[in-house]
């Protein structure tokens, strides 16, 4: 689960965090969007998934 929590948390951090600095460079608080918005919510998102792929029964 948490594996999941840290790449989702990761690819949602450098979404927020990269993205605005790129798109406007000028705004000096785009970062804080990765920090505090995407990033955290991408580490819970990334939470649920490996709990339902940990509970989702494998069929081989």
């Amino acid at each position: 689960m948490l594996k999941w929590g840290a790449i989702l948390g990761a690819i949602g951090f450098l979404g927020g965090f990269v993205g605005p600095i790129i798109i406007t460079p000028e705004a000096n608080q785009g970062p804080l969007l990765g920090i505090f918005i995407t990033g955290p919510l991408g580490f819970l998102i990334g939470l649920v998934v490996g709990l339902v792929l940990k509970l989702w029964p494998h069929r081989y």
